[in-house]
């Protein structure tokens, strides 16, 4: 009997556990709506574009970013294929290194050259300044989300031994 209500709790828990993976990854296209956002939130604010500005460069933007997630799943691809390759202890050839290391390379090349001509094609629609702060815009953005995420984590930490008592309690 003990047996069977034990194998009955652990099927009812990975039920549970099923469920909530599924509900994460429901959430994920909602978390990146949220996200691209924010991203259009902070380049208004950061480039202080204006009405017409934004209505014609944000069209362009949206363009300019599914161009770069293409060639981000592009090389995604060639590592994934790599750990594969790697998993299964199959042995690279030196061949096989110099060809992934030059597509990876060529993948980067390809992002700058996108991100140079973006940035140098909005002449027509921002400022000389809007262009360079725009050129700069995505590190200093993800600097600061990097820091607004470590941020929050030291303060769930903080909490989290704030309610924990170690040693002895001093009266």
């Amino acid at each position: 009997m003990k047996h069977i209500l034990l194998f009955m709790l652990c099927g009812l828990m990975a039920q549970e556990n099923c469920r909530y993976e599924k509900n994460r990854w429901e959430e994920e296209p909602a978390r990146s709506e949220r996200m691209e956002s924010m991203v259009i939130w902070r380049l208004t604010d950061h480039l202080e574009l204006s009405s017409d500005q934004a209505e014609k460069f944000f069209p362009r933007f949206r363009e300019h970013r599914e161009n770069i997630k293409q060639l981000g799943e592009d090389e995604r691809e060639i590592y994934v294929s790599v750990r594969e390759q790697i998993a299964d202890d199959k042995e690279l050839s030196k061949a096989d290194v110099k060809k992934t290391i030059d597509r990876v390379s060529k993948f980067r090349k390809d992002r700058v050259d996108l991100e140079t001509k973006f940035v140098l094609g909005m002449d027509d629609i921002l400022t000389p300044n809007q262009m360079v702060k725009l050129g700069v815009f995505k590190e200093r953005m993800m600097h600061e989300m990097r820091d607004e995420m470590r941020d929050k984590k030291g303060k769930k930490k903080h909490r989290k031994k704030k309610g924990k008592k170690r040693g002895f309690r001093r009266f």
